[in-house]
């Protein structure tokens, strides 16, 4: 033990792991959303759904939602397949991830006297921890990597810079049953384990199982993610004739991608069956029931990297230095390790190819978010060039050096800050602009301008790649929302405003907007209920 203890207090990067592991405990105990009615809410739960609809109510047909539509209405959010039976919109990757913590909280419901019904407070608890478990591992395989390149002062610090300065820290604690961080974990060991792989002297055959499934189990969490396979394939390739070389190999090995290709879709085995059940189909695409898809033609890539809605740059800072990196990478500078050439082909072509494909999703934004959260599950990847950057800044001179890393220290901070901004609204989860967002610039809470000046997407219009802005503003006259109610169906406004209270998010953004116009909550819940009903008319 004390032989252990020694090795860990001598490695600064173990160290930085037990600390940040400290202070996501923190921040979750302090939160504590699981015992206010949050994590499993928005897309978690459909994220979540397979879990108590297989092991509680053994009913992947979601009947037992009739059972009882008060309570299932608001938690399962079903779609209905061409063939008349509901569907889970979304996989069941995260299912599989959070089935070890779910079975725990069911154990302890069962003997703890909370009601076992998938939904209640241990089973919030344990699905908002079991995010924490997965960055851990996460971090450990992203030291390896680091420490495959650098020394440990740079691994150390590009790793702090990359949890505590980016918005993997919101998505680890605040919303950490979000995908986010378990995808963050599931690439970094599959980047791991591609380096390992290339640097065996003979081909194994296990790993590249390990490999195959892992993509497939990746891609199964979210389908986007199906591009890492392109690490895989092009790690080391920095020249044509090494990509020849690659190709030739693949020519001799046929056996191997033949065999991570079987055990890609392994993973995805019980998917297709579930499919096969709920729809008649093999494939099928649950999110064409919704609308929306992607625009191929039309990727909103300045929008998505800059704009002041959601702009990835614009919101997490650091992953624009850890951008500019990659260009450190082909001639790698003197007191960088030469290895980082192999890292510049792979790097570059998937996060390019990364943000043509989220800039082309029609929800660009990712709806509801702290920044550009689709990003999140890349960093361990673009860890590696942010590295190369503070590596190479290390080496400057000191009048530089200390300058440069302060100001990276400035940019961790500026991220905590603007954590502390988004749970206060001063940053809104989707309505930004660039007046609003200076209007708040280093301000803690919205100021009452801030309201006014927030916009809200056209979300019909952009299903269908038109992207511009709708009026804010509810119907304020007595007289007009008299007359909107009159002939309003009052069981679907009833439905709306229930939804609106039950939206932690939404309920604090109307409750800040009563107080600012200084009307009762109740009447502010009514109107904006009669106004999404409105809405939902045009």
């Amino acid at each position: 033990m004390r032989s252990a203890i020694r090795s860990v207090l001598k490695d600064p990067s173990r160290i930085a792991i037990f600390l940040m592991v400290t202070a996501m405990l923190a921040i979750n105990l302090n939160h504590h959303n699981w015992s206010r009615g949050r994590v499993i809410e928005w897309d978690v739960k459909s994220y979540y759904a397979y879990l108590p609809a297989v092991f509680i109510y053994n009913d992947l047909s979601l009947e037992f939602i009739d059972h009882n539509p008060e309570k299932f209405g608001d938690l399962i959010w079903p779609v209905t397949t061409p063939t008349g039976k509901r569907a889970i919109i979304t996989t069941m990757g995260m299912s599989v991830l959070y089935a070890p913590f779910f079975f725990l909280a069911h154990a302890y419901a069962l003997v703890s006297g909370w009601e076992a019904d998938g939904y209640s407070t241990p089973y919030r608890f344990a699905l908002n921890f079991s995010s924490l478990f997965y960055v851990i591992l996460g971090m450990i395989m992203l030291r390896k990597i680091l420490l495959r390149y650098f020394g440990r002062g740079v691994a150390t610090f590009s790793l702090v810079a990359v949890v505590m300065g980016t918005n993997l820290l919101y998505y680890a604690t605040h919303e950490g049953a979000m995908t986010h961080a378990y995808s963050f974990a599931l690439i970094a060991l599959f980047l791991w384990l591609s380096i390992r792989f290339w640097e065996q002297p003979a081909p194994a055959g296990r790993q590249i199982m390990l490999l195959g499934f892992l993509a497939g189990f990746i891609t199964l969490v979210r389908p986007t993610n199906i591009i890492v396979l392109l690490l895989f394939f092009l790690w080391g390739v920095n020249s044509l004739e090494s990509l020849k070389h690659r190709i030739r190999w693949f020519a001799r090995h046929y056996h191997l991608p033949a065999l991570m290709a079987a055990f890609f879709i392994l993973a995805w085995v019980p998917q297709f069956i579930y499919w096969k059940q709920v729809s008649g189909m093999f494939f099928y695409f649950t999110y064409g029931e919704e609308g929306g898809g992607f625009f191929w033609h039309n990727p909103q890539i300045s929008n998505i990297l800059f704009s002041y809605k959601k702009g990835w740059f614009v919101y997490t800072p650091i992953m624009f230095l850890a951008f500019c990196g990659i260009f450190l990478l082909p001639r790698p500078p003197k007191g960088l390790h030469p290895a980082l050439r192999e890292a510049f082909l792979p790097i570059l072509l998937f996060k390019l190819l990364n943000i043509y494909i989220l800039s082309s999703w029609w929800s660009w934004w990712f709806g509801g978010g702290f920044g550009l959260r689709a990003f999140v599950d890349a960093y361990a990847i673009m860890a590696i060039p942010l590295a190369a950057l503070i590596s190479w800044g290390w080496q400057q001179r000191r009048m530089v050096k200390m300058p440069a890393l302060a100001f990276l220290g400035m940019l961790i901070w500026f991220n905590y800050f603007q954590i502390q901004q988004y749970r206060r609204l001063a940053i809104h989860y989707w309505w930004m602009n660039k007046e609003a967002y200076w209007e708040t610039f280093l301000k803690r809470k919205p100021t009452e301008r801030y309201w006014e000046l927030i916009t809200i997407p056209d979300y019909e219009k952009a299903r269908q790649g038109i992207y511009v802005a709708i009026d804010p503003d509810p119907p304020s006259t007595p007289e007009k929302e008299d007359e909107l109610r009159t002939e309003a169906d009052p069981d679907v406004l009833e439905a709306i405003e229930r939804r609106l209270r039950n939206d932690p998010d939404m309920a604090r953004f109307i409750e800040n907007k009563a107080r600012e116009q200084q009307v009762p909550v109740d009447t502010m819940f009514r109107r904006d209920a009669l106004w999404y009903y409105k809405r939902g008319e045009d």
